[in-house]
Parts: structure tokens; sequence; C-alpha cells
């Protein structure tokens, strides 16, 4: 993590942190021309998603996702280090603390990992399945030709993973610091139980968030129209939500047993917040990175990309192969997409460029 980016901060103690620092990908020994990669048409509301760049308020669409999406929470803690101070009065005043909590880690595993009510709910139909004699994938060519589906909407479908896996970390608890330091956030295990995590938030950072410009006052009301007004701190609340998330995501994420590039995880962390509809006001989705693993919202657009191009649950994917296996280069990107990352990479920011973004 890097000190003076406005999301997050280090860790006073490197060695503690949960996640390791940013790296620079190897360079790809061919130089031959990649094979393009095949011309996959976007749903209609998946170019939707594309025309969104993260910032400003969440809609409140209702994400196919959203169903059964319940997730055991770990113990949450608030630990305040000075109650006067002026960033923990205004952290009191804009959010709900538990609601914002809870709130915060369901998005997060909601975008990590599939919900235990659908691994359950998958696995019943499974169990039906091998009664009725027939497989998941027969059950599903059946359902197909009855209803027939656009080649985008089979081949999208087929992205997805095969078989829904729980499968987070064991984290026991999160406790959220306000303190008086420097930078934004940071996050780490604890040195006895790293299962316990704690995130630390600058309560200075908090203070000096920009507030929302006030709204125009509104014309006279007449007899039957009363007056409405717009209360509560919009602009601190939804700053702080962003920065919780990011490092919630840092409590429930993998990192390829320790070697995926620092990059990756960041932009993973910026990806659900993203995806959260909690973009921060400076992201900017045309900036043009300097490489894949810059890390943050510059990493995380990469991976939007991604999510949209090879299926909802990409994203996902790239999280449950930094679980079970440690992180290797061309394995992970081959294994996940067919090609490795500097050849999706290069078709990303062509991307960019036909847009009129170089």
């Amino acid at each position: 993590m890097t000190r003076n980016h406005p999301s997050t901060s280090p860790a006073p103690n490197p060695s503690s942190i949960f996640m390791p620092p940013t790296t620079s990908s190897s360079p790809s020994g061919s130089t031959g021309q990649p094979t393009p990669l095949p011309k996959r048409p976007l749903p209609d509301d998946e170019e939707q998603r594309e025309q969104q760049d993260g910032q400003g308020e969440r809609s409140g669409r209702k994400d196919d996702d959203d169903d059964d999406n319940t997730f055991p929470l770990p113990k949450l803690r608030l630990h305040i280090q000075d109650a006067m101070h002026p960033g923990a009065s205004r952290f009191l005043a804009a959010v709900d603390a538990p609601a914002l909590l809870s709130r915060s880690v369901q998005t997060v595993l909601r975008l990590l990992y599939v919900s235990p009510q659908k691994h359950r709910a998958h696995d019943e139909d499974e169990d039906k399945a091998e009664e009725d004699g027939t497989t998941m994938e027969q059950q599903q060519q059946q359902q197909q030709q009855q209803s027939p589906t656009s080649p985008t909407t089979r081949s999208h479908s087929r992205s997805r993973p095969s078989r829904p896996h729980y499968t987070p970390p064991p984290t026991r608890s999160v406790t959220l610091f306000l303190e008086d330091m420097d930078g934004v956030a940071y996050t780490q295990g604890m040195d006895l139980d790293d299962d316990h995590k704690e995130i630390h938030l600058s309560m200075g950072y908090v203070k000096g968030i920009r507030r929302a410009p006030a709204p125009s006052p509104s014309p006279a009301p007449t007899a039957n129209q009363p007056t409405t007004t717009t209360k509560g701190d919009i602009a601190g609340a939804y700053e702080i939500e962003g920065v919780l998330v990011h490092e919630l995501v840092h409590c429930f994420q993998y990192n390829g047993r320790g070697k995926c590039p620092g990059g990756l995880v960041e932009g993973i962390a910026d990806w659900v917040r993203l995806s959260a509809r909690l973009g921060a006001p400076h992201w900017r989705r045309d900036a043009v990175p300097d490489r894949w693993d810059q890390g943050y919202e510059r990493t995380a657009y990469f991976l939007d990309w991604l999510e949209r191009r090879f299926g909802r649950g990409t994203v996902r994917r790239m999280n449950e192969a930094l679980r079970v296996r440690e992180y290797k280069q061309t394995e992970f990107w081959t294994g996940l997409f067919g090609y490795d990352v500097d050849v999706l990479w290069k078709e990303y920011l062509k991307t960019l460029k036909k847009d009129g973004r170089d």
C-alpha cells in the first residue's frame, strides 16, 4: 500500500499486514503478436454496466445475486481512541455504525463468494438430478432447448463456475479502530491470532472528507406541498463506507499463499468497492494505467472489464484460485482465461484507445 494513496495507507508494522506489498508483473517472454481474443458481445444489461463508472451514489437496482445472499457474520467491534476528536464526532453523526459494519461485510462476502443458501440450493438440485438419473449439465441443456437463448447468453452462463463453493477464510472477528494517525486506513491481523482482523481508520481523514455542496433552496411550498430537505452527511457517509468496504476485502480475500502481486490484491479490493457503487469521486475509468498490477482503481477497472468480458463471477473465480494454490502468473491467468495476463491487458488497452481514452 502506498502512503499517499487517498484510499488506504500502510500499517506501522509491514510484517503484520494481511496483504503483501505491490510487485511488478513479470514481462512476457514472447515477442510475437498474440492471437486476438474472440469477440464476445455483451448482453444488454452488461452494456448498461459498461456505461457506469462507479462514481456517485449507489442505485437501488436489485441484482440477481441479491437473492438468498445472507452470510454468517463474524463478531464486529468498534473502538474509538478519542470520542472527543472531531473525526469521531463526524463518523458517529454520519453513519449508523452497527448497520454500516454489518452491511459492508455482507457486501464484501456477496461479491467474493456464493452464499451458503445458494450453495445448499445448488447441492439440492444436484441431488435431485442424481435421483432423476440426469446430470446438471443435461438439465441445463434441456432448459436451453425449451427456452432458447442467444449465443451470447449461453457463452455468458458457461463462464460461471459449474459448482459454487462457500469458502471464505475463517475470520472470527473484525474490529474497527478509529484513531488519530497519518494516512487513511490499513488492515492487519492480530499478532497472536490472524483470524481476528483489525481495521484502523484515521479520524483526521474522516474529519477532512470534503462535504457535499449545500442543496439549493427549494421554491416556497404551496399549501399542499411540504418543504423537502436533505439531511445527513451524505459525502462523509459515502466515503466512510467506501473505505471500509475496501479494507474489509482484506479481511476476507485470498492472496495465492502470499505470492499474489500486491497490485492485484489492492485491485480486487477496489473492484469490490466499485461493484458496490462506492467508487471514490476522483476515480476515472478513462485513465490509462501504466501496467495491469498498478493497483487500486486502475487495476479495479481492468478487473471490471474482465468481469464483463468473461461473465459475472469472474473475480470470484480469481479469488477462489488464489485460495487453492500458490500464485504463479502464467498458470494463474491461462488456467482461468486461456490467455496470459499480458495478452488480456493489451486487449483491454485497445478498448480504452478505441473509446478515445489514450
